[in-house]
């Protein structure tokens, strides 16, 4: 069996950089102070309590996707100033995008942050690649998306921690959707409640099988370059009255500001000026 390494929550982007090299995913330890864990739980409890299992979408792919026994649900940050301050803004995940996405793009904005809770009994998600969102835009040794799985609860083999096959993000780019490997190219991301795995847009992975009585409670944040669309619409959830009490950084990153391309144009704009100047 595989493995990735894991950090403490002091490691140097450098220590962190050179797994993702490695293996495409690193394991950091307390990324999300015990406090601000707790306060994400209460803040997001009542509505998990009111999400139904499954997909809504009636389309055969994303309901084996998103699993019959999971639950998933968005516009964190319409909910929870945890999620803000100690997610969004969390300073080691957003010092490893700006590594990463700032080489292909001036800026770049929240993709999705997203519960997603494995139920008991929960087959394995197929494997794939989260740059699979975007096929036109794949290239090889191109990062257009990094992402960070939270644990909210203690993430272990039997529960549904996510797998990752190490060194799969230097495979070509190609669309992965479901793919087989041996068990010794398989790594298993256990890690206890607050760690989180960073990955590469890039590596092959998927959620573990639950063959517990319990849930894995997990929290998915990704970014992704300023010229792509990301996957939710963050300001149609985090309104404009919500967008004022946000720290200018969060609302830039939940797409209240505008791409300012090196070498095009401005996109995202409001009469043709950056949305950002809405707040002055």
């Amino acid at each position: 069996m595989a493995n990735l390494t894991t950090l403490g929550h002091d490691a140097t982007l450098t220590d962190i950089a050179a797994a993702m090299d490695a293996d495409g995913g690193v394991i950091v330890k307390d990324l999300l102070p015990e406090t601000s864990r707790l306060q994400l739980l209460d803040d997001l409890a009542d509505t998990f309590d009111q999400t139904v299992p499954g997909s809504k979408s009636g389309i055969e792919h994303w309901e084996g996707f998103h699993g019959a026994n999971t639950r998933r649900f968005c516009g964190l940050a319409a909910r929870s100033d945890a999620f803000v301050n100690h997610a969004l803004l969390n300073p080691t995940l957003l010092a490893v995008a700006d590594h990463y996405l700032l080489e292909n793009a001036t800026s770049y904005w929240l993709n999705t942050g997203q519960v997603m809770a494995v139920g008991p009994g929960e087959p394995a998600q197929y494997l794939h690649r989260d740059e699979t969102n975007w096929p036109e835009a794949i290239a090889d040794g191109r990062e257009i998306t990094v992402s960070c799985m939270f644990a909210l609860s203690d993430f272990t083999r039997d529960n549904g921690a996510t797998v990752v096959i190490p060194g799969t993000q230097n495979h070509p780019a190609e669309v992965i959707r479901g793919a087989q490997f041996a068990d010794e190219e398989t790594a298993y991301a256990s890690m206890p409640a607050g760690s989180g795995m960073i990955y590469s847009g890039r590596v092959i992975h998927g959620a573990g099988q639950n063959t517990t009585d319990s849930w894995r409670y997990g929290m998915h944040v990704s970014f992704v370059v300023g010229w792509l669309r990301p996957e939710e619409a963050s300001p149609l959830v985090v309104d404009r009255s919500r967008a004022t009490e946000l720290p200018e950084r969060a609302r830039e990153l939940l797409g209240w500001s505008s791409y300012h391309s090196e070498t095009g144009g401005r996109t995202w704009l409001v009469d043709f000026e950056d949305a950002s100047l809405l707040f002055d």
